[in-house]
């Protein structure tokens, strides 16, 4: 079979509710718990001195997904602010490199944070002092400058109509979305490949304000208790103060941005049902290719292809919540890449796939060609 699996992307408000059982959550996933210092520094600036470098400090702004902005200041001049990338190694120590830089020895340490002192000890030699200040304390990072900081009520009203997605300290795929509604409702999803995004929704939660300490609470859905923490949001940085768990911080996203709202999950279930059972005529890019073909789908996700002159063989799809369509050959896996975003007016498809032309097509009714 000929190399197709570009063709596409898509989202299912849930299989359960598309009749398409082709993506399963897993077992939920629970964000990895690294050094707790590395906590208090997120969305926070570290300051630190080295031995031997008289009047010299370094500040370093740190953001949730293992970026940041970091500047020298010595008595007599200061470094330009520059980009920088950091991480936590597999044994503890906390790593601050230029971008694209692998980290050595000298830019590790072992990071412990105790209120507003902090403390980087390298591998060898004596331990840096330091200290934490609150938000981007040396201004190093424009983007931040006008980033207000809420707690509370106000931090809560700011994700309402809003989505607040977790992903890996650090960065990395992000694996759980929140999208908070108006009337106490929270649309919960979970995106559990390693290489690929699909979001599956979980049974609805409710949110609530309690207390004089104005905490935010979770509940119904999969929790068999209720979970209240304190909340604070500075730009689009999210951070939840828990007793028990300590510090977890998340990032903000405008509205539904990951199409977890009901109107979101209708038209999905609508571009679903044109397809089941029918079968997609693609039209040749030119006049001087092949690629163009048929695919039928079937409700279970399974399916059938063939490419103009080629030969008939299975598939599996799926439609996630976004709009795109993803169709691989059944003995693949997934990927971001051979998904895309689908369009359906009447009988006519439009298929956008990422960083390749826009492909047009049709919907058939049925088998159209009896495979």
């Amino acid at each position: 079979m000929q190399n197709w699996i570009w063709v596409i992307a898509a989202a299912l408000t849930s299989i359960a509710q598309l009749a398409i059982p082709v993506a399963q959550a897993e077992e939920e996933r629970r964000p990895e718990v690294p050094h707790a210092s590395l906590r208090a520094l997120i969305g926070n600036t570290l300051v630190y001195a080295k031995p031997g470098q008289p009047g010299a400090e370094t500040a370093v702004f740190i953001r949730l997904d293992g970026t940041g902005q970091a500047v020298t200041r010595r008595p007599d001049d200061a470094s330009e602010p520059r980009a920088i990338q950091w991480s936590i190694l597999s044994d503890g120590k906390f790593c601050v490199t230029d971008v694209g830089r692998r980290a050595w020895e000298g830019d590790c340490g072992v990071l412990s944070v105790d209120g507003a002192l902090a403390t980087l000890a390298p591998a060898s030699g004596p331990a840096w002092p330091g200290r934490v200040l609150e938000g981007d304390g040396w201004k190093l990072d424009p983007a931040s400058q006008s980033d207000q900081r809420l707690v509370g009520r106000a931090a809560i009203e700011a994700l309402i109509g809003n989505t607040v997605v977790l992903i890996p300290l650090g960065g990395g795929r992000e694996y759980l979305a929140n999208y908070l509604m108006a009337n106490g409702t929270v649309r919960r999803a979970h995106n559990d490949h390693p290489y690929f995004d699909h979001w599956v929704l979980q049974p609805n939660e409710k949110w609530s304000i309690r207390g004089e300490s104005e905490r935010l609470c979770f509940g119904g859905g999969a929790w068999k208790k209720d979970l209240c923490t304190g909340i604070s949001v500075a730009g689009d940085l999210v951070t939840f103060h828990d007793e028990k768990i300590g510090l977890m911080h998340a990032k903000l996203l405008k509205g539904d941005a990951r199409s977890l709202s009901l109107a979101a999950g209708a038209a999905a279930r609508k571009r679903a049902d044109a397809l089941i059972d029918h079968t997609l005529e693609l039209k040749p890019t030119d006049a001087r290719t092949e690629a163009g073909g048929f695919v039928y789908f079937r409700r279970d996700g399974s399916g059938l292809a063939k490419w103009r002159n080629g030969m008939l063989g299975p598939i599996k799809w799926l439609l996630q919540l976004d709009g795109k369509l993803c169709i691989v050959e059944r003995r693949r896996e997934f990927r971001d890449s051979e998904c895309s975003m689908l369009s359906i007016d009447g009988n006519a498809v439009t298929l956008g796939p990422p960083d390749r032309p826009t492909l047009l097509g049709r919907v058939v009714k049925g088998n159209a060609l009896k495979m």
